[in-house]
């Protein structure tokens, strides 16, 4: 297997990663479900999402302090800096505060592409929250610049938020290697279900080498205690639905094209990599 890397994530169904797949450039990639259904919508190239890789919206809200009876409600009246200004979770967080009716009572203000200046204004409280991925904000919350105050995983529920992704015409040419690559990843689903943070860390830390161990452990055990992590492979039909409805209602998707699961979900090869969920 050879890895290749795009500049970006891309905010678009033509920007970042997945061009190089429409391009034949690359067999398979990770990303969003989201912009498979737009690029459906879009009449663009044929493409399958095959394996589950996030099945849960990864965002999650920090403070300048911990606030254990946080709650949505807790937003009113504040301001939130979207540090990491990616579409999928600016549109969620906004159809969140929709869902609760707090749309016009948030400031959400755009990050200015400085993540340790963003994370130091709310440290400082010249803002109420800072809005972004574990990831980036564990290495702060380790150092006691910010605190975590709720993941947004359970308010969103069970979405498919990012999989593997490959054109059905190159599916169909390497069946081999793509039922390979599941099994593969659904052997490492079913360990990080039975095993630490920590564990994980250790595993992994040799491709994080620069980044710090200690903030390794908390990002990860964040994660697993929020199920960001698909559980394996598969893709469920509800969970791919419910995203389509979020992302219809964010205003991402036309309500006039419905994005139809088994035309851009192929479920074969996830299934055979756990029977069980036949």
């Amino acid at each position: 297997m050879q890895f290749t890397t795009a500049e970006s994530g891309g905010k678009t169904v033509q920007g970042g990663q997945v061009p190089a797949v429409m391009a034949g450039e690359a067999d398979l990639t990770i990303g969003g479900p989201m912009v498979m259904m737009k690029n459906y919508q879009e009449q663009g190239p044929e493409l399958l999402c095959f394996a589950a890789a996030v099945s849960a919206n990864p965002w999650f809200l920090a403070a300048g302090k911990t606030d254990d009876d946080f709650s949505l409600t807790s937003l009113r009246g504040k301001r939130v800096i979207d540090v990491g200004n990616v579409g999928t979770a600016t549109l969620s967080f906004n159809w969140l505060l929709r869902q609760h009716r707090l749309e016009s009572e948030v400031e959400l203000i755009a990050g200015c592409g400085d993540e340790a200046a963003d994370f130091a204004a709310v440290s400082r409280g010249d803002a109420d929250y800072a809005l972004h991925s574990m990831h980036a904000l564990a290495p702060f919350i380790v150092r006691g610049d910010i605190s975590a105050v709720t993941s947004l995983a359970p308010l969103c529920g069970d979405i498919p938020w990012s999989a593997y992704i490959a054109r059905r015409d190159v599916m169909a040419a390497k069946q081999a290697a793509f039922s390979a690559f599941t099994a593969a990843m659904a052997e490492a689903q079913q360990w990080l279900q039975t095993h630490s943070a920590q564990a994980l860390a250790d595993r992994v830390q040799p491709w994080y080498q620069d980044y710090p161990k200690a903030a390794l452990v908390t990002g990860l055990d964040a994660y697993l205690k929020a199920n960001v992590f698909a559980a394996s492979p598969l893709i469920a039909r509800e969970d791919f639905d419910r995203f389509a409805r979020l992302l219809t209602e964010a205003g991402w998707l036309s309500p006039a094209i419905p994005v139809p699961f088994a035309a851009l979900v192929e479920t074969s090869l996830a299934a055979r990599a756990n029977p069980s969920q036949e």
